[in-house]
């Protein structure tokens, strides 16, 4: 079965939707921060979904189950662990369909919004104060595929905000990681964590879902 790196993937799809000019000079960051900006349609879009209050979906954990040795045993271990972000008192995870997580974030920032290259329907990124999110198309649902850190107002369950330092990182997280370039990814089950680090700075934080 052949998986692939979601923020990679990210990535890709980010070059196809906003079909963006390199900017000379500029960072991986740099470029990704101003695509995404950029394609941001304006706060009058008006976006639905069916009318569907599906839960969250855990990866590694279930509340019937006893944890294992070795297991987060409190939720914010739990949270930390699986690489799940808290944003507006809401868990958000890899895979959640938006229609269970647009009640309760409020009105997106903008959306923007493409034919998907790499999935049957529409891509779409939901601009929030702080973060963005993007989704892939399953059928009726638009689930979520990355979650982009934009500013040093929100931080991963670790502590780790834009601006840290990569040593607050691996005091964060350790030290298995995937290193590509300035990129770091820390990988749990489907989901991925990654870094940008220019010189000893974080400067950019991105979760992505795993494709299977």
């Amino acid at each position: 079965m052949k998986r692939a790196l979601s923020c990679i993937l990210f990535l890709a799809i980010l070059f196809a939707l906003a079909a963006c000019g390199e900017t000379a000079g500029a960072s991986e960051v740099d470029e990704y921060i101003a695509a995404s900006a950029d394609n941001l349609i304006d706060d009058e879009t008006q976006y639905t979904q069916p009318d569907n209050d599906e839960p969250p979906t855990h990866y590694i954990y279930d509340a019937e189950e006893p944890n294992e040795p070795g297991e987060p045993d409190t939720l914010s271990d739990l949270l930390f662990h699986c690489f799940a972000l808290v944003y507006r008192d809401t868990l958000i995870e890899m895979d959640q369909p938006m229609d269970y997580l647009l009640p309760r974030l409020g009105e997106p920032l903008g959306v923007f919004e493409a034919p998907s290259c790499a999935f049957d329907g529409i891509d779409r990124i939901f601009g929030f104060p702080g973060i963005q999110i993007h989704t892939y198309p399953d059928g009726d649902y638009d689930r979520v595929h990355t979650i982009s850190l934009m500013d040093d107002s929100v931080a991963t369950m670790g502590g780790i905000r834009l601006g840290n330092s990569w040593a607050d990182v691996v005091a964060a997280y350790g030290s298995d990681y995937v290193q590509d370039i300035t990129m770091f990814t820390f990988t749990i089950d489907r989901t991925t964590l990654s870094f940008f680090v220019e010189g000893d700075m974080v400067m950019g934080i991105i979760y992505g879902l795993i494709m299977e």
